[in-house]
């Protein structure tokens, strides 16, 4: 069975990031989607990997607003 959530650690572990990273783009809500169930916090693999390649740029001054 494939794994399709990750904890905030894992992630962290995955992208590079620390898990405060992770924990303050929750609180400013501009950070990848994810699910709370009771205390746990999950981010969805699919979802997160999406989150991350909108944001690559090809340059400095490129905003990544163009069309696609």
């Amino acid at each position: 069975m494939e794994k399709i959530n990750m904890t905030e650690t894992e992630a962290a572990q995955r992208y590079g990031l620390s898990v405060h990273w992770f924990r303050r783009a929750r609180w400013a809500g501009g950070g990848p989607a994810y699910l709370k169930l009771g205390a746990r916090v999950l981010y969805p693999i699919v979802s997160t990997d999406a989150f991350f390649a909108a944001r690559i740029r090809r340059s400095t001054s490129d905003t990544g607003n163009r069309a696609a």
